[in-house]
């Protein structure tokens, strides 16, 4: 979108933003941000960090230039195009998502003087970009009256190679205690106020930076582990659906077959077709966006990349994938 398929050969800029929304989901109002150093009217976005999941990139750029606190919604685009800075030519790829307003104010700053909240068809036609054009677009016509379910996978454990150490024994490594710690403002911008794990360690440690911070407290269930899933796997996502029906956003952390299992189970007979391939790596997760427990959109995401990976191309542990929706 926006220009075509971006030279890959090129330095690849990431940015993520949002169509942040207000009152009514039929009838919403969506905030435009002014950017005086262009003179356009836009949607709120910026660059990502080194380092820096989209998902957070899109929260810290949506607060920083309107004010007001994000709830994340569905997945809604991606825009590529080309950009020139310094004589320098890169791809510039931008995810944006769905943004309930959750409460703020705005306050004007260097980059943004200006916000307005606009209906639909004003914003279209205020909006400078055809690009931002685009997505508006696409946001109207996704479901956006969802309620989020996270289902992590838990971080990467110690567990030396060909070991035959058992689930209950497993802990978290460096590597996916900062998986477990990159996990606290996504939580947060989803809302979660429901923590659900696999009675295992490794599972509970991944909720813990989060529990820690909010003061939730992070519920066992037997059932989640391997051994309680395998054979209950319907009983188990009935459950996990009247749970998630009853709660504003909830979180389940489990091993790869529970993950996997449930995305799966969850939307057979319910919603859209759940995807085919489910795995997802260590600290990774699926977000479902639901109503009253039917799925209408998954969103695969991969964990927080090394902070020393280059920026220099679109990398694979940023991906979103988006495996269905309807709207």
């Amino acid at each position: 979108m926006g220009g075509g398929a971006p030279d890959v050969s090129r330095h690849t800029v990431l940015a993520a933003g949002g169509v942040l929304w207000r009152r009514d989901a039929m009838y919403p109002e969506v905030a435009l941000v002014h950017r005086p150093k262009y003179d356009d009217w836009s949607l709120p976005k910026g660059k990502a960090k080194p380092g820096e999941h989209l998902l957070v990139t899109a929260l810290r750029e949506v607060t920083e230039e309107t004010g007001y606190s994000p709830r994340i919604g569905p997945h809604l685009t991606s825009v590529r195009y080309r950009i020139t800075s310094g004589g320098r030519v890169s791809n510039k790829v931008v995810t944006y998502w769905a943004m309930r307003c959750a409460g703020g104010s705005f306050l004007a700053s260097r980059e943004v003087d200006e916000m307005q909240w606009l209906p639909l068809d004003e914003a279209a036609w205020r909006l400078s970009s055809a690009s931002d054009r685009i997505v508006l677009r696409t946001f109207a016509r996704t479901r956006r009256d969802t309620e989020p379910l996270l289902l992590i996978r838990h971080g990467a454990t110690a567990s030396p190679p060909r070991s035959k150490m058992p689930p209950e024994e497993q802990r978290l490594n460096r590597s996916g205690r900062d998986q477990a710690a990159s996990l606290v403002p996504i939580l947060a911008g989803l809302g979660i106020t429901d923590l659900l794990s696999a009675d295992l360690p490794s599972c509970v440690d991944t909720l813990a930076p989060f529990a820690a911070t909010t003061g939730l407290t992070v519920r066992r269930e037997a059932q989640l582990t391997r051994e309680g899933f395998l054979g209950n796997e319907r009983d188990v996502a009935d459950r996990v659906r009247d749970e998630a029906s009853s709660s504003p956003a909830l979180v389940v952390c489990g091993g790869q077959r529970v993950v996997t299992g449930l995305v799966s189970a969850l939307g057979n007979g319910f919603g859209v077709r759940p995807p085919r391939e489910t795995t997802i790596k260590k600290g990774g997760w699926w977000l479902l966006h639901h109503r009253a427990g039917v799925v209408s959109a998954y969103e695969r995401h991969d964990p927080r990349p090394d902070r020393e990976r280059p920026m220099d191309s679109e990398p694979p542990s940023l991906a979103t994938t988006v495996l269905s929706q309807s709207s």
